[in-house]
């Protein structure tokens, strides 16, 4: 009679082989070069998310819950205000580590770059960061993050600095 494995051993067994295979992974490397060389994001001008204040520096709810993460992990951050299109073009061939700025699930980049999941939901439609295609383990890094923040005080925080527009 064969002998039956628990279900102990059989989750041991697929956490093992999960581990042996190193996942999840970044191909390019873009968690561990973020810590050794700094964040790189892009920023789309879409108030309240972002926006430049006082015509100089940069604010909105995203731009803050970026500050915060890289703050948290004590990483050097340095922001690119452009156009959706190019800053996901950038992305895409790994020039940038985030892009930012009110992008929503569904847009017609989700086949190039990678997207986190939606962290928030409005009118316009599930909010997300937009990040290098393929970089898994970075993308949990960034989606665990938004998992705990607070978005209706970054959202008004980012509405008093950018205003309602």
């Amino acid at each position: 009679m064969a002998a039956r494995s628990s279900t102990a051993e059989r989750l041991a067994a697929v956490v093992g082989l999960a581990c042996a295979c190193d996942l999840p992974r970044d191909p390019e490397g873009t968690a561990e070069r973020v810590v050794l060389h700094g964040l790189r994001v892009g920023v789309v001008h879409e108030p309240p998310w972002a926006c430049r204040r006082d015509g100089r520096s940069l604010a909105g709810a995203e731009v803050d819950l970026v500050r915060e993460f890289a703050r948290a992990r004590g990483l050097d951050l340095s922001f690119t205000l452009g156009g959706e299109t190019r800053l996901l073009a950038a992305l895409q061939r790994f020039e940038y580590d985030l892009v930012i700025g009110g992008l929503v699930a569904g847009s017609p980049y989700a086949e190039d770059v990678g997207f986190t999941r939606p962290y928030h939901r409005d009118v316009d439609g599930e909010h997300v960061f937009a990040l290098p295609p393929g970089e898994n383990a970075w993308t949990m890094q960034v989606e665990s993050f938004l998992g705990g923040v607070d978005i209706d005080a970054a959202l008004a925080r980012g509405r008093a600095d950018c205003g309602d527009s």
